[in-house]
């Protein structure tokens, strides 16, 4: 039902998601490096959700306040309340911001359309919050938990659609969580070393487990395939320097431990020790 609403306004998605990307673009070195910090790839886990943590915990703990004032009477709450909506329309701004951030790298379609509608409803209430905020400034309190309460409503219709993202079309998590292959005590042979080209990512199979290879001279990098973002292939990337970026979002692993440089991502890439044992390239792993 959610994906039949989003629908009819996929135009309007595709086109924030490419207005978002084309600042980041414009940007250059910069634009990257406030991207990586946004998307919280620093961090190990996206930003945007710690972030609606403080918009929905504040929000809630208001809406309290406020009807045990406006209810019962309660007195002398209406400064905590008016700053306290402050702060929440502070970081629904940052929810916002970090949000198109992350945006921008979804999958189009459904994935789209329905995180595009997750996004629109939370700025409404983050408008309605802020209006609230400003009529309580100028005294407006019994006028200004109206329209809060309002927000709220809203809010919280978001945030169960953004609940929808994540859990139907896994949003912003690590891929590879559950997809760590076998633990092998062993090296095992998985391709042999003349149909490893130099610096050019190959694809092998690791069990059931599908590996991308970097060989620079007699040193094998050996990583999962599928990127921890979005499951772009690393194989289809290009090496810059010492990390592999994924052809999709743009994502950058460190070839020695997987470890993430540049985002969307925020997990690391599983890694596996690799070596090449008489003609043979051997894997073993994956590495803790």
């Amino acid at each position: 039902m959610i994906e039949r609403w989003a629908r009819p306004l996929s135009g309007l998605w595709n086109g924030i998601a490419g207005v978002s990307n084309a600042v980041y673009r414009a940007l250059g070195t910069p634009g990257k490096l406030f991207q990586d910090f946004l998307n919280g790839s620093w961090l190990g886990h996206p930003v945007h959700a710690v972030i609606t943590d403080v918009v929905v915990g504040g929000a809630t703990i208001a809406v309290v306040l406020d009807m045990l004032r406006f209810f019962l009477g309660v007195g002398g709450l209406e400064d905590a309340l008016t700053w306290s909506i402050g702060l929440v329309c502070l970081a629904g701004v940052a929810a916002i911001v970090t949000g198109l951030t992350d945006f921008k790298d979804t999958a189009t379609g459904d994935e789209r359309n329905v995180t595009g509608l997750h996004g629109t409803i939370n700025i409404i209430g983050i408008v309605l919050f802020a209006l609230s905020f400003f009529l309580r400034l100028g005294g407006a309190h019994d006028t200004g938990f109206w329209v809060f309460l309002l927000g709220y409503l809203v809010i919280s219709v978001g945030a169960y659609i953004g609940g929808h993202v994540v859990f139907k079309y896994g949003y912003m998590v690590n891929r590879s969580a559950f997809a760590r292959g076998k633990k092998a005590a062993e090296y095992t042979p998985v391709l042999a070393a003349a149909e490893l080209a130099e610096a050019t990512p190959t694809k092998a199979a690791f069990g059931a487990t599908t590996l991308v290879l970097v060989r620079r001279g007699d040193v094998v990098s050996a990583l999962k395939e599928s990127c921890s973002h979005a499951g772009g292939p690393l194989s289809e990337g290009t090496l810059h320097g010492d990390t592999i970026v994924c052809p999709w979002h743009h994502s950058a692993f460190r070839l020695s431990d997987g470890r993430v440089h540049h985002g969307p991502a925020t997990s690391r890439q599983v890694a596996y020790r690799a070596r090449i044992n008489e003609g043979q390239v051997e894997i073993q792993g994956p590495i803790d």
